[in-house]
């Protein structure tokens, strides 16, 4: 079944941790992870770039393609069970430096979108006990079972890590039927799984957050938060088919793809890839612009760098065409550029 058409399906707005933590399971289980890659429009080495980001479509894909390679056997409780604070970046390592419990959640919680999260999380909190809720943000059930799985147990996992106890949840809710792999469940939770529920939601009891946290650190929880909150989250994700092209237009910006081999690249017709690339408001003259546009600014501020080599290396073979392109760009000649970039 196909997800719910919605724009932000398509954006590259995730961090990709969950991919990756996925793709570093399967290469334990000797595949290739170029292969789980291939045509999803990234390779497994653009994952271990900190500011790359994935659209849900990619990484819903790549679920797909990796339940149908290594078996869905619990594979979202394998690759969630693993992981650790510091697996959830810079977020993780503030949720270390947290006092209790309690706060470490509600940093989690706050900055769930530089986690990488896939799903949408919220806290409520009933009598004694603490209901967490987990909720996809697209309606996907081929993939909705392995994100649920990678929820909860990295969830758990995490909060044994903080607080170094053994904890035990009262009971986990999901919505899906129970899987062929259940018995799994209740060896890792250790608590009643109920399954074809209402919610997706773990509850646990409140004294938890009460919970100190033996890693405390002020100083580092303060510095960790004012840099996520310095990093801000763009609202407005570029489309992953986007990103796909300029990913293959920089490695050969000297001698870019024309629009017709790009398309045959992309099982695309010229005439839809034009129209697709029109509707996310570019062109695809534009996008080879604004990327060599960037990579001329880039060599100019390497003091080495003569203008000839900067233009061969933006795809120019002349320099008088180079300079006058340039100055299209920037309003400035790159003899200008460069003294500037110098000076600041």
């Amino acid at each position: 079944m196909k997800p719910i058409v919605d724009p932000r399906y398509s954006e590259a707005s995730a961090p990709p941790l969950i991919s990756r933590f996925l793709l570093q399971h399967a290469v334990a289980c000797g595949h290739d992870p170029e292969l789980l890659c291939r045509g999803l429009g990234f390779a497994p080495e653009d994952l271990k770039r900190p500011d790359y980001r994935l659209s849900f479509r990619q990484s819903y894909r790549l679920v797909r393609r990796a339940l149908q390679v290594l078996g869905d056997n619990g594979l979202g409780l394998t690759v969630g069970s693993r992981q650790t604070p510091v697996s959830w970046g810079l977020a993780g390592l503030a949720m270390l430096a947290c006092p209790d419990l309690g706060t470490a959640l509600d940093l989690g919680l706050r900055y769930q979108w530089h986690i990488g999260s896939l799903l949408d999380y919220h806290i409520e909190i009933v009598d004694d006990q603490v209901l967490f809720y987990a909720t996809p943000r697209f309606f996907d059930p081929e993939v909705a079972v392995f994100y649920l799985e990678e929820a909860f147990a990295s969830s758990l996992a995490i909060v044994r890590f903080l607080t170094g106890a053994d904890l035990v949840a009262s009971h986990i809710e999901v919505q899906y039927p129970a899987p062929p792999h259940a018995q799994r469940y209740a060896e890792l939770f250790r608590c009643p799984v109920r399954f074809a529920c209402e919610h997706n939601r773990m509850q646990f009891p409140a004294a938890w957050l009460q919970l100190p946290l033996p890693t405390r650190d002020d100083y580092a929880a303060a510095e960790a938060c004012m840099l996520l909150d310095s990093a801000g989250r763009h609202e407005q994700g570029l489309s992953d088919l986007i990103e796909t092209i300029e990913r293959e237009v920089r490695k050969r910006l000297e001698s870019p793809p024309s629009l017709s081999q790009l398309a045959s690249q992309l099982n695309l017709s010229e005439r839809t890839l034009r129209r697709r690339i029109g509707d996310a408001g570019l062109s695809y003259h534009g996008i080879v612009d604004e990327l060599r546009r960037t990579r001329a600014l880039q060599l100019l501020g390497q003091r080495d760098n003569r203008l000839i080599d900067v233009a061969c290396a933006t795809g120019f073979s002349d320099v008088r065409n180079f300079r006058r392109a340039f100055k299209r760009w920037t309003g400035v000649t790159p003899r200008t550029a460069k003294q500037r970039i110098a000076q600041e």
